[in-house]
């Protein structure tokens, strides 16, 4: 141990109390960079300097954090983890997408995405950009406020109308992303209403100024599972082409991704069926 580092105190923790610490540990490099300081850690957590480093300590043997001097980073264990979640595995929605998405991103010329909806945000879980890209695009793992994205209002859209307005009520006591955000109901309601008979979304500035997007559910049994979306800078936003596009893109990825589920089933020496909730939570 380094002279510098802050000693062990012998504490009684409950086990509940001491996951819940860790976790907050490891949530913290969701909100800040890379790499933190024992000391950023603690403050981002609340907790006492001694107790983040016996945590730590823990995380860092068990390899799903990396420690060097007194920085901290996660390991590649969580890399590994994140791997093992149900879109990421093989035959998941991530693996059936990503040839259809390659052949969007060759048709449009823009950067294009796939997201799920969690709670009443967005989570970018694939894309496909360009180093000539005229935007800042999101990282995958990224999170948005759904309604300010054209991904969000295109999953939203197809909930029923409970969930729909569950959504727009959390939705407009948030902060505003961009001074275009929409934060009106009616306004939003109408504009749902027009994903549902279209199949497309669009955002112009909402999420960020100079930013456009089109976008269109994923919809298997009637239920919107992903969002396929493409971005470009607003003044080189091609609407119709990029509505038109999504639309057919996220119809393919929907045929595939259940005939993916059928070939599975159908080699599977598992007699339970396939059930879209062992993939898909919904949204409550």
């Amino acid at each position: 141990m380094n002279l510098g580092d802050p000693q062990e105190a012998p504490v009684n923790v409950k086990p509940s109390i001491a996951v819940g610490r860790a976790l907050s540990l490891l949530d913290a490099f969701l909100y800040a960079g890379h790499t933190m300081s024992l000391t950023e850690l603690a403050q981002r957590t609340a907790l006492p300097k001694s107790t983040a480093f016996r945590i730590l300590g823990q995380l860092t043997v068990s390899g799903h954090v990396i420690r060097n001097g007194n920085q901290y980073r996660l390991g590649v264990k969580m890399f590994e983890l994140g791997n093992h979640f149900v879109h990421s595995r093989p035959t998941g929605l991530k693996e059936v997408a990503a040839p259809l998405l390659g052949d969007l991103f060759l048709h449009v010329g823009a950067t294009v995405g796939l997201s799920i909806l969690e709670a009443w945000d967005v989570i970018l879980v694939d894309q496909i950009t360009s180093s000539r890209s005229r935007i800042v695009t999101p990282v995958v793992g990224g999170r948005a406020p759904a309604l300010s994205t054209a991904s969000g209002k295109a999953l939203i859209a197809f909930l029923d109308t409970e969930g729909r307005d569950r959504a727009i009520a959390w939705h407009i006591r948030q902060d505003r992303r961009s001074s275009h955000t929409v934060r009106h109901a009616g306004r939003l309601r109408s504009q749902l209403a027009e994903v549902r008979e279209n199949g497309h979304s669009w955002a112009c500035d909402e999420f960020s100024v100079g930013m456009s997007a089109a976008a269109s559910p994923v919809l298997v049994n009637g239920r919107p599972i992903a969002a396929v979306s493409v971005s470009a800078a607003t003044g080189r936003f091609d609407r119709h082409k990029a509505a038109a596009a999504v639309l057919r893109t996220s119809r393919l990825i929907a045929t595939q991704f259940i005939r993916a589920r059928e070939l599975a089933q159908d080699y599977s020496t598992d007699e339970m069926q396939w059930d879209i909730e062992d993939e898909f939570d919904r949204v409550s």
